[in-house]
């Protein structure tokens, strides 16, 4: 899929990299380009394809300092630091914006109408809109979610995490396994979690979402509310936002 980025006119600008184990951009070009369409690529694989109305530079450290609500910039800053760890190469590609394309009298933004497009056709591992995800919306139409709620006391509230009933214990992985938590409507808007079946006596699950998890919560809802969760998936929970 990546020779399919470089027929259309993708150019190399960059790459990441581990600096005392932080992550570290560096960028040989197009560096002050706005509106463009990047990639990061890791071995010739195509990974996330994305958009900015910024300058290169100031997006890239999006992901290099991702702020604590920033959830995208978080989940993708943790995939990149995931491939560089294990030796993978993770390369920068821009499609730069091309100031001749016209329709008439009017400039056609190219970031913008091409970016669905490619991520649905070429279906990136880390994009939530590609053609996996859109199959995967379609087969969660024909189940009955299960779901649940739970009162937001102090703990729950405060410190970043809740408990699942005995009910729907099942339903979840083991302890430690990695969990992906969408707070809201967007399946962009994500927040990594893990889940910890030792804090509760009797191994039901505990899911930790830290600071940002507290941080969604008391904006949306006040202590004492009810929240109500989706369970997509072993794997996989909504956070829905008080109706």
């Amino acid at each position: 899929m990546l020779i399919r980025l470089l027929n259309i006119g993708f150019v190399h600008a960059g790459k990441w990299n581990l600096k005392n184990n932080n992550l570290n951009v560096e960028l040989i070009g197009h560096q002050k380009s706005k509106n463009v369409l990047y990639s990061f690529v890791s071995d010739g694989v195509v990974k996330y394809i994305g958009k900015t109305i910024l300058e290169l530079t100031k997006r890239m450290y999006g992901y290099q300092n991702p702020g604590p609500s920033q959830s995208t910039n978080i989940r993708i800053s943790l995939k990149i630091k995931e491939l560089l760890s294990s030796n993978n190469s993770v390369d920068i590609l821009v499609l730069p914006e091309n100031s001749f394309l016209k329709y008439g009298d009017f400039k056609i933004k190219l970031a913008a109408g091409l970016e669905d497009t490619l991520i649905y056709e070429i279906n990136p591992e880390w994009n939530f809109t590609g053609k996996s995800t859109m199959n995967k919306i379609k087969q969660d139409l024909k189940l009955k979610v299960t779901s649940f709620e739970i009162i937001l006391g102090i703990a729950y509230y405060n410190q970043g995490f809740f408990n699942v009933s005995k009910a729907h214990n099942e339903k979840f992985g083991i302890d430690k396994s990695l969990i992906k938590i969408q707070i809201g409507e967007n399946p962009e808007d994500t927040i990594q979690g893990y889940i910890n079946r030792t804090a509760n006596s009797n191994g039901t699950p505990r899911i930790m979402g830290g600071k940002v998890l507290t941080e969604w919560i008391k904006k949306h809802y006040k202590q004492g509310d009810l929240m109500k969760i989706d369970i997509l998936s072993n794997d996989s929970i909504k956070l829905n936002k008080k109706i």
